[in-house]
């Protein structure tokens, strides 16, 4: 037998497949184990997780606090060294860029 009538006999022949009933429900629950294993939804579920407990009254508070002793801290730091009147013109000069310009022109 040659290559192209071998070629030929396999092309005639489809065996038809036989599954069991339960085949794809079983291939289906296969997949669905593995996703909910992959990295991707187990991050979203931590972060789930987490979104929901800094949602309560308490750990929201507790982080507001926190984050607004921080920035204090943070911004007395960052502060110049003088009086309040020099740390009053630094943080309007921050939260409004025109003064810094207008404040240059004028002087």
């Amino acid at each position: 037998m040659n290559d192209n009538e071998l070629h030929t006999l396999l092309r005639q022949t489809r065996p038809k497949p036989v599954f069991l009933t339960s085949f794809q429900r079983e291939v289906w629950a296969r997949i669905a184990i593995a996703e909910q294993q992959s990295w991707e939804v187990q991050w979203q579920q931590w972060f789930q997780v987490l979104f929901l407990w800094i949602a309560r009254p308490v750990p929201a508070a507790v982080i507001l606090t926190t984050m607004l002793v921080a920035g204090a801290g943070l911004g007395n730091l960052t502060a110049p060294d003088g009086n309040v009147s020099a740390r009053r013109s630094a943080y309007i000069a921050s939260i409004n860029p025109l003064i810094a310009t207008h404040t240059e022109t004028h002087e």
